[in-house]
């Protein structure tokens, strides 16, 4: 895609520039969506994902149960 140098890649990895996931020592996996928002980040569309939880799930988070004292 661009005419780099593989050290200026793994410099951008490790500064953080550079998204990738480390497979085996000399192996990285640099998804598509990275190497475009490295080189053309004003046409990258920010991803979101909104998770709301489930009504279970803040029910277990906030149990509603009384505490009793010990020895009363």
């Amino acid at each position: 895609m661009a005419s780099v140098h593989p050290s200026t890649i793994l410099n951008c990895i490790a500064t953080g520039r550079l998204y990738a996931v480390k497979l085996s020592e000399r192996t990285y996996r640099i998804p598509v969506r990275a190497v475009m928002g490295l080189l053309e980040p004003e046409h990258v569309v920010p991803s979101s994902v909104t998770v709301e939880p489930d009504s279970d799930v803040e029910r277990e988070r906030t149990p509603e149960r009384e505490v009793k004292a010990v020895g009363a």
